[in-house]
C-alpha cells in the first residue's frame, strides 16, 4: 500500500508539471473571488486604472519598492510586458492572461510568490477593473469600437427600393396628369 501511495504521489506531480497546473507552482492563496463582479468594456488604462494606484505610488514611486514605480505616466511601462523582480520569470502584466499577471495576485491575493502579503487599498471592484484591463490585452487605450457599416448587401437592396419607390411615385405624377 506504501508504494501505491508514493507512486500516485509521483503521478500527481508528473502530471502537474506536463501541464503546467499551479498545484506545485506556488498558486495564490486567499484570492477574492471577482467571478461576480460583471466585465467592463474597453477598459482605459489612463482615466480608470492609474487612478487605482493613486495610494501605491507612496511605497512604489521613484525608486520604488521591488524597482516598480506606480506614478503617473510611469506605471504603465513599469506593468505591461515587464518581468517581476519578485518572482522572475513572471510577468507584472501579461496582456491577455490576467491569470499569470502578478500584479493581479499581488493585489488581490493573501500570498502571490511576490510581496507574501497583498497589496493594501483596493476594492474587488477595481481589482476586477485591473482584471479586465489585462483580459482585454492591457492597452494604454482602448480600442475604439467601429461604427457598423451597412452590408453590401443590404446597401444594395436598400438602393433597389429608394428607387423603386421613386420611380413608382414619378408613375403616379404621370397618370394624374394626363
Amino acid at each position: 500500500m506504501k508504494q501505491f501511495s508514493i507512486t500516485a504521489a509521483f503521478i500527481v506531480f508528473a502530471v502537474s508539471i506536463a501541464f503546467g497546473l499551479p498545484a506545485f507552482a506556488g498558486t495564490p492563496a486567499g484570492c477574492t473571488d471577482l467571478d461576480g463582479i460583471p466585465e467592463r468594456q474597453a477598459v482605459d488604462f489612463e482615466s480608470q486604472v492609474q487612478p487605482i494606484f493613486t495610494n501605491c505610488a507612496g511605497c512604489h514611486g521613484a525608486d520604488g519598492s521591488a524597482g516598480l514605480d506606480l506614478r503617473p505616466g510611469e506605471a504603465y511601462d513599469n506593468l505591461v510586458g515587464v518581468e517581476s523582480t519578485t518572482n522572475p520569470p513572471q510577468a507584472r502584466v501579461a496582456p491577455f492572461d490576467p491569470a499569470d499577471s502578478l500584479l493581479l495576485y499581488a493585489i488581490n491575493c493573501s500570498t502571490t510568490g511576490g510581496p507574501s502579503f497583498q497589496m493594501p487599498g483596493t476594492d474587488p471592484d477595481q481589482r476586477a477593473l485591473i482584471r479586465d484591463w489585462i483580459a482585454q490585452g492591457a492597452l494604454a487605450r482602448p480600442v475604439p469600437r467601429s461604427i457598423p457599416g451597412l452590408n453590401p448587401i443590404g446597401t444594395g437592396i436598400l438602393v433597389a427600393l429608394m428607387m423603386l419607390v421613386l420611380l413608382a411615385s414619378g408613375r403616379r405624377r404621370l397618370r394624374s396628369r394626363v
